[in-house]
């Protein structure tokens, strides 16, 4: 029987996989069977094993779930275009559009669909990272930069990475990659919900945006930038998932005024 899960509307999945979890060998072939040849190449460009391990992963992450939502379209035949910026959409003609967006980062892939069109997931690994306050001062405002370097080096980092995912997510949001400087936009991250405030130079409404953090993990931190104004409702899920295998609903613990 085919597994299906239904995506109201006004919601959004948030699907994750920690790609080192995944060694069965017939598994991996099957993954393997699923990419384009496009897909293909670009996964025998990669120079380290775990490089290609991720991609293959990734890409059956997507497929798979997609199908989830949209069983008449088999895992291998969903495709995709690029815009400018490298962001993906699906070309499938669909009775109800789905949109996607796509994060990973080392020990961590994940998903987000929903029916909004400007939807960004951004994940990141907690780690150290060399010459902190220097990235901060050139990707972040004044303000951000105070809420970044108070406290001890632990809280510094988490701050930093909870900023960087907010942004991250909003440009994937666009699909505008750098184009967009990260100090046209400046996050309140201690209120809630989250508040934006975007630079004269650049023509967007914050109070069409919702922004969201979680601790995906223990190591992880992860955002979503969805084009719903944070006064509508609006539902979230998240679910650990084998593709092609199974999948359950987990819980992820949302950072709220912190």
């Amino acid at each position: 029987m085919t597994q299906t899960i239904s995506l109201p509307d006004q919601s959004v999945h948030i699907w994750l996989v920690d790609p080192t979890t995944i060694t069965d060998p017939s598994l991996l072939a099957h993954y393997h069977q699923l990419m384009t040849a496009d897909e293909h190449t670009k996964w025998e460009r990669y120079r380290f094993d775990k490089d290609k391990h991720q991609h293959l992963v990734t890409r059956a992450l997507i497929r798979h779930t997609l199908s989830l939502y949209q069983p008449s379209v088999a895992p291998a035949d969903w495709r995709f275009e690029k815009n400018q910026h490298g962001k993906p959409s699906i070309v499938n003609p669909l009775e109800k559009p789905l949109f996607f967006n796509l994060s990973h980062t080392q020990k961590l892939a994940t998903i987000a669909v929903t029916h909004s069109a400007l939807v960004g997931v951004d994940v990141e690994r907690i780690k150290t990272v060399d010459q902190v306050r220097g990235l901060a001062e050139r990707c972040f405002t004044e303000e951000e930069n105070a809420y970044i370097f108070r406290g001890d080096a632990d809280a510094v980092l988490w701050r930093f990475f909870k900023l960087w995912t907010l942004k991250e997510a909003y440009l994937k949001a666009l699909g505008c990659g750098m184009s967009l400087s990260l100090q046209a936009l400046s996050f309140s991250p201690k209120s809630t919900p989250i508040q934006v405030r975007f630079d004269e130079s650049h023509d967007d409404n914050a109070e069409h945006w919702t922004f969201r953090t979680w601790q995906a993990t223990t190591e992880h931190l992860l955002s979503l930038a969805i084009n719903i104004p944070a006064t509508a409702p609006l539902s979230i899920q998240f679910f650990q998932t084998t593709p092609a295998q199974e999948f359950s609903e987990i819980h992820c613990e949302e950072i709220v005024g912190r």
